[in-house]
């Protein structure tokens, strides 16, 4: 597998995904059964890089029927290559993707206090459109947020 490029997962993948994963997300991390799911047998795209013969960065992106957005489901950097630039290396995919495929956003939700991250999406273009109060285990709200991918988008409803 070609370093510093963004590849599908593999099942063989799946005990180094799981340990990112846990590290990355501790309380909110996806157990390995449900990062087996989302690997084999999701709608979407399960992408990561390796750097240095490690997973540097893996995302997962959701695509559901009747939607006219697709669902970044996730983005885990290994802190080790925090600082590098892969999140928005990731995001850069994600909104390239969702474009490819039709999508007319790609969205999004992240915890309010995960300020980098919010600060990416905002940098990017992403707009805050709804909230979920007390919605991940420490109490901390779910901000949901969107960007449009297509020529010209259509308002979506809230909570979408």
């Amino acid at each position: 597998m070609e370093e510093n490029q963004l590849v599908p997962a593999q099942k063989s993948d799946l005990k180094e995904i799981f340990e990112l994963e846990q590290l990355c997300f501790d309380a909110e991390a996806f157990t390995r059964r449900q990062l087996r799911y989302l690997l084999s047998q999701a709608k979407g795209y399960f992408l990561l890089r390796r750097q240095e013969s490690r997973i540097s960065a893996f995302m997962i992106l959701l695509k559901k029927k009747n939607s006219s957005g697709m669902r970044l489901y996730s983005i885990a950097v290994n802190p080790r290559f925090r600082g590098q630039g892969l999140g928005r290396i990731m995001l850069a995919e994600a909104l390239k993707r969702a474009a490819a495929d039709g999508f007319k956003y790609l969205t999004l939700e992240v915890s309010e206090e995960n300020k980098p991250a919010v600060t990416l999406y905002l940098q990017q273009g992403f707009e805050v459109f709804g909230e979920r109060r007390a919605y991940y285990k420490n109490g901390s709200t779910a901000l949901l947020m969107r960007k449009a991918v297509g020529k010209s988008p259509e308002p979506l409803p809230n909570g979408l």
